[in-house]
């Protein structure tokens, strides 16, 4: 455990800061220009006027640390099949879920405008939003809790 636990720490911390640093540098401004073409289909499904970029690009982040968890699992190499399963079906739901704040973000912006209701409101979807990379992680990977942290949830 404690040798697993060192080597997905010397993966996890290096891979996130240097996807942070592209993210934080390029990726993050271009993000919604990559998205367009699923965002604007989407958005003209359920009736999304405005994408209110300046309140959900921030959430947007949490995609880096899904691919940096991914990417750090012990035995990585090994399974690659289930790595690549992990990576693009994680990042596909994390898309869909930035698809889904914009439109929450939009029609909450509709009603309560900038008020504190709106952010009273928003705020549960910030938060599923923040945390979705872990859970992910975690239905990926349920064996991880225990081979890294001694955690028995799943096992029996």
């Amino acid at each position: 455990m404690k040798k697993d636990l060192l080597i997905f720490l010397i993966k996890l911390i290096p891979l996130t800061l240097v996807l942070g640093y592209f993210w934080f540098t390029s990726w993050q401004v271009r993000y919604p220009d990559w998205l367009d073409p699923v965002a604007l289909p989407f958005f003209r499904l359920v009736g999304v006027k405005r994408w209110w970029l300046a309140l959900v690009v921030e959430h947007f982040t949490n995609i880096i640390p899904y691919i940096a968890l991914v990417l750090s699992v012990p035995d990585h190499i090994k399974a690659w099949k289930r790595g690549l399963l992990a990576l693009f079906g994680g990042c596909a739901v994390i898309i869909l879920g930035h698809l889904i704040i914009s439109w929450a973000v939009y029609y909450f912006n509709l009603d309560y405008g900038m008020s504190k209701s709106f952010y009273r409101i928003i705020l549960p979807f910030y938060i599923l939003n923040d945390a979705l990379p872990f859970v992910l992680w975690i239905a990926f990977y349920p064996h991880m809790l225990t081979r890294l942290f001694g955690i028995k949830v799943f096992e029996k």
